[in-house]
């Protein structure tokens, strides 16, 4: 909460300062950006109990990329001959950081039964961002086995005594790292426990596929995990002195939180006539750190985006002179529908791993709307040709329209 409007406030002044400096809006940004050779950055902030630290990022190094993949110049110079020509055509930048994988702690339980089946418990909850997805993915990647045959369970107070949800961009994080502890420590149960049915030293077995193998003879003795969770049983006379089942409970604990870092940069078509926004163009470039699967997280910045356009655009609270709202319906409250809605282009980096957790996971809950008021907002000011227009969200039509007949555009 207030991310989406602090940024765009604070781009706004970036503009503003560019202007006043007779400077590119690029060049002022290079100009304040943290250089990949301070991090890991410290400032003298507190935020929610947590003392600010930058891990490793390289901004600039991001801002290249984007600039390359879109053509920055060539699509500058396209837009400048369209505003040649009459139309009211335009491109603007935001960037961005974010905080994610708020601590300090979080905790999984993982049990094996003796089909081979993963259960994982934690305290974490799916708020639609792939949760069980992305558990079972980093589950069974870490043991060596189908992402399939794990299934994750979360919600249930009588299955683990502690969690807290899913927020603060947290949950791939902290819950995330607690899974691949606990599954490296099912691995390692499972490879110990192999080594006496296989009559084979630990460090010559491998798990593929669930499967027990010998490094250098994958081909032939092996047992299954299912068979191995079987061994481990209470009753089983091959457990020796080990804890019965194939199961394990770890934590996972963090000093600072983490910081993913982006931009956004639309180009946009405003309708001299009515004062209407059309997005003709939209470009996201994000650091993710590591992505577990990137599918989910380009969903999340499309859904992010669609937050941030209508934000942006359309939605607002609106009263009478008593207070009372106005705003009741969808008829008043204006969102976007797909119609207005551009499908993004999308620079999904994997750069700079964070050095906060054991994947390099950074988080990526908001960045599909934190940049997205502050590059629209610059992308109108270029198109109707008025640096610093635009200071008041949504842009609605009769709100661009007065700026723009103010200023007999």
């Amino acid at each position: 909460p207030g991310r989406f409007e602090t940024t765009f406030v604070r781009e706004r002044l970036m503009d503003a300062v560019a202007v006043a400096m007779d400077m590119d809006p690029v060049a002022v940004r290079r100009r304040n950006l943290i250089s990949i050779e301070e991090m890991p950055y410290k400032r003298d902030l507190n935020v929610l109990g947590d003392s600010v630290e930058h891990d490793p990022g390289d901004y600039a190094g991001l801002l290249d990329q984007s600039m390359e993949k879109i053509r920055w110049d060539e699509l500058q110079a396209q837009l400048k001959a369209r505003r040649d020509n009459g139309e009211l055509v335009g491109m603007g930048l935001a960037m961005f950081f974010e905080k994610s994988g708020l601590g300090p702690s979080d905790g999984a339980k993982i049990f094996v039964d003796t089909t081979g089946a993963i259960e994982v418990t934690t305290g974490g909850a799916s708020v639609g961002q792939g949760f069980e997805t992305a558990m079972a993915q980093i589950c069974a990647e870490a043991i060596g086995t189908d992402y399939r045959r794990v299934r994750v369970g979360h919600g249930q107070t009588d299955r683990i005594d502690y969690g807290v949800g899913a927020h603060a961009s947290r949950a791939t994080v902290l819950t995330g790292s607690a899974v691949d502890k606990t599954a490296r420590k099912i691995r390692e149960m499972a490879l110990n426990m192999a080594s006496d049915l296989l009559q084979t030293p630990e460090d010559a077995l491998d798990i593929i596929d669930g499967v027990v193998v010998i490094r250098d003879n994958p081909s032939g003795p092996s047992v299954t995990l299912g068979q191995i969770a079987e061994a481990l049983a209470p009753t089983s006379p091959a457990r020796g002195k080990r804890d019965p089942y194939l199961s394990a409970e770890e934590w996972f604990h963090i000093d600072h939180q983490t910081y993913p870092y982006g931009l956004h940069i639309p180009v946009v078509a405003v309708d001299r006539e009515t004062g209407k926004v059309e997005i003709e163009r939209y470009f996201i470039g994000y650091d993710i750190g590591r992505a577990i699967n990137p599918m989910m997280i380009e969903g999340q910045l499309v859904g992010g985006l669609a937050q941030g356009i209508g934000g942006t655009l359309f939605e607002e609270f609106v009263y009478d002179e008593r207070g009372e709202p106005l705003s009741v319906t969808l008829a008043d409250y204006l969102i976007p529908t797909l119609r207005e809605l551009p499908v993004p282009e999308i620079l999904l980096t994997e750069d700079h791993p964070s050095i906060r957790t054991p994947l390099g996971i950074k988080g990526a809950g908001e960045a599909g709307i934190t940049g997205a008021a502050g590059a629209l907002a610059a992308a109108i000011d270029d198109a109707i040709g008025i640096p610093g227009a635009v200071t008041e969200i949504p842009v609605t039509p009769q709100r661009l329209k007065k700026i723009m007949d103010d200023n007999d555009v």
